[in-house]
């Protein structure tokens, strides 16, 4: 019988935080771009609906610079997020390239050049989420993953979203991923990498999930991507 050969990226493939900075910086610098490029500011967002693409971006650029201010985190983080967004929604895209190129040395110096897992699953995810309403012209589903990948499936897994119960076990044709356990309440099968990122990342509505081959308990599947509401509607990117 073959040996399978999958494995777990987030053990396997884990980068080091000079690369996570890097990849971290080039996630936020390609957003920038795509935006230079012509991107209309008030593009919708389908995978954040409260959201344009100006607001995508803004996001990213005033978390930067609030890790920089070493201001403590509100209480209220919704509230926060949303007015770093309302102070940036009449910037220019020239504004807003300005004030990342500002802010990135002092962000570089304080994080000594080590990015960790929480700003590559923020920018290189909203990224994507922006290539995606944007259209498939500036679909590349390769930039960032696999550093984006072995983040998230961390982070979920120190959420421990199963508690004491059941765990899940997701394949892909090159990894198998484990959160929670030792018990397994599910074993679901997707495409490629790209899904499980798409998956673990909140970016698949309930119809997608109901849709993955699985086997065992299908509830688990909504309980591993409990923390934030689903999409409304599927997203194909």
């Amino acid at each position: 019988m073959p040996v399978d050969q999958r494995q777990d990226p987030s053990l396997s493939a884990m980068p080091d935080g000079a690369t996570m900075f890097a990849e971290y910086e080039n996630a936020v610098r390609r957003m920038l771009a795509l935006g230079a490029a012509g991107t209309d500011p008030e593009l919708p967002i389908p995978a954040c609906p409260a959201w344009n693409a100006r607001g995508i971006v803004s996001h990213v650029i005033g978390t930067a610079a609030w890790i920089t201010s070493g201001e403590p985190l509100a209480d209220d983080v919704q509230g926060w997020i949303d007015e770093e967004v309302l102070v940036r929604s009449g910037r220019s895209w020239r504004e807003l390239r300005d004030e990342w190129d500002a802010v990135l040395p002092a962000l570089r110096q304080k994080l000594g050049g080590q990015g960790g897992g929480g700003l590559v699953i923020d920018a290189v995810t909203h990224e994507q989420d922006l290539r995606a309403a944007i259209g498939p012209a500036v679909t590349d589903h390769t930039l960032g993953l696999s550093a984006l990948l072995a983040s998230i499936i961390e982070h979920v897994r120190q959420l421990e979203p199963f508690g004491d119960g059941p765990g899940a076990r997701l394949l892909t044709p090159t990894s198998v991923v484990t959160i929670g356990g030792p018990q397994i309440g599910v074993e679901a099968e997707l495409s490629d990498d790209w899904e499980l990122s798409r998956l673990l990342g909140c970016r698949r509505s309930a119809a997608q999930l109901d849709a993955l081959p699985h086997r065992g308990d299908r509830a688990l599947l909504y309980t591993l991507v409990s923390r934030y509401p689903l999409p409304e509607a599927p997203l194909d990117l």
